[in-house]
């Protein structure tokens, strides 16, 4: 606590922002000799962290889109640029959700144990265990922001998130087709009856526009 605190001292947030982030984190990792990553296509619809299990592994996405899931109720997306799998790093606890590809993904895995051992070698390697877990906070912030919003106002957050976060700018912002209706309805908590019901209102004022032939859901800009 107190290498901490004293660390607390000596880099302000800004500094732990611009020299600790994921990207320098998978650089370093991938520099060191004693880690040894390996570069895996997997396929949709796989699971890389399941819960009520333990995971031997870290992973890191260069590509692709999964979905946080626990129990029935999906509570955010990971996509490229992002770790899966700090979480049960330290005591290789049973995983609290299912990381699960929502499309084929390639990602760099790495042994669990190297990773832990790397970054207890580093005076500063508790940083990027403080960011990790700072953006896993925010990530259940946003989500338990959105849930207290009620019908269109909750639609309409949640897409508009997704769309700033995976959209492509078209003639309208597009999100991947692997955003169906059936996983957004397990994301906004809503039935495929009232999801129905709410898309069509938002197409009505504009905020969606017409399905296109690879996704469902197209925001007009």
């Amino acid at each position: 606590m107190m290498i901490r605190a004293n660390l607390m001292d000596l880099y302000n947030e800004q500094a732990i922002l611009d020299h600790f982030d994921t990207q320098s984190l998978l650089k370093n990792l991938l520099e060191s000799k004693e880690v040894h990553a390996q570069v895996k296509k997997v396929k949709r619809s796989q699971e890389l962290i399941s819960e009520g299990e333990s995971t031997d592994y870290v992973y890191y996405m260069t590509s692709g889109i999964a979905s946080i899931k626990k129990g029935t109720n999906i509570f955010g997306f990971i996509g490229a640029g992002q770790f899966v799998g700090f979480d049960t790093l330290f005591l290789n606890e049973s995983s609290t959700y299912t990381i699960r590809t929502r499309e084929t993904c390639e990602v760099y895995v790495f042994d669990r144990l190297e990773v832990m051992e790397y970054l207890f070698s580093l005076q500063e390697g508790w940083i990027f265990f403080y960011l990790v877990e700072k953006e896993e906070s925010q990530r259940l912030l946003k989500y338990q922001h959105f849930m207290r919003l009620k019908g269109v106002a909750r639609l309409d957050a949640m897409l508009q998130d997704l769309a700033d976060t995976f959209g492509t700018e078209e003639d309208v912002i597009v999100l991947p087709k692997c955003f169906s209706k059936q996983c957004i309805a397990d994301y906004t908590n809503f039935s495929l009856n009232t999801l129905a019901s709410l898309i069509k209102e938002l197409r009505r004022e504009g905020f969606l526009a017409p399905a296109i032939k690879d996704s469902f859901f197209c925001l007009s800009k």
